[in-house]
């Protein structure tokens, strides 16, 4: 089991709307198309050019075409089951909570980004999609405030249409709820 930073039993923003498994399927998806496009490139220049790969090789080592085969086979292998566990584990440790003074975002699994949003700061709250979320029945969710931070890290993405639309509307009443606060004095 995974451990995560926050108590998620008492957590209710993230036990009620969780993200979608879809997620993890949307970052591999991204990753393997980019490593996918490697290999054929590869794939391609050996075979128009093989002579160029195989006067590359010779100064490391002297290898023969199907050790050669194995090994990029062997990569791409490795390298998609790390992508997969990488993007897995990113998905079990992504941590929002709807407080009632602040929106925090925590997600990152080496070097974990984390945002603290003030609701009389947000300025702005919408829901998109791009393409692949177009394909997976994803959408996201943006606040944003004056900060350059929010801009790149103040999303839930990953969440369902319902979740999404859920998600925005806890967020806005938390906003004017605030902004009542703030103009009462309190």
């Amino acid at each position: 089991m995974i451990s995560v930073p926050y108590d998620l039993s008492e957590d209710p923003s993230s036990k009620i709307i969780r993200l979608s498994r879809r997620k993890v399927i949307k970052k591999t998806l991204r990753a393997n198309v980019i490593l996918l496009f490697v290999v054929v490139v590869a794939v391609l220049t050996y075979l128009l050019y093989p002579t160029l790969m195989r006067e590359t090789l010779r100064p490391i080592v002297e290898i023969e075409d199907i050790v050669l085969l194995f090994i990029v086979i062997a990569v791409v292998l490795v390298s998609l089951v790390i992508n997969i566990l990488y993007h897995y584990l990113y998905y079990k440790t992504y941590y929002y909570n709807i407080k009632d003074d602040v929106l925090v975002i925590r997600k990152g699994i080496f070097i974990p980004d984390e945002i603290s949003i003030p609701y009389n700061r947000i300025q702005d709250i919408y829901v998109d999609r791009d393409t692949l979320d177009l394909l997976l029945g994803l959408y996201d969710v943006h606040v944003s405030s004056a900060t350059v931070q929010s801009g790149k890290d103040a999303h839930i993405d990953g969440v369902k249409y319902g979740s999404a639309t859920k998600l925005k509307e806890m967020i806005l009443e938390k906003v004017k709820k605030a902004s009542v606060s703030k103009d009462i004095g309190l």
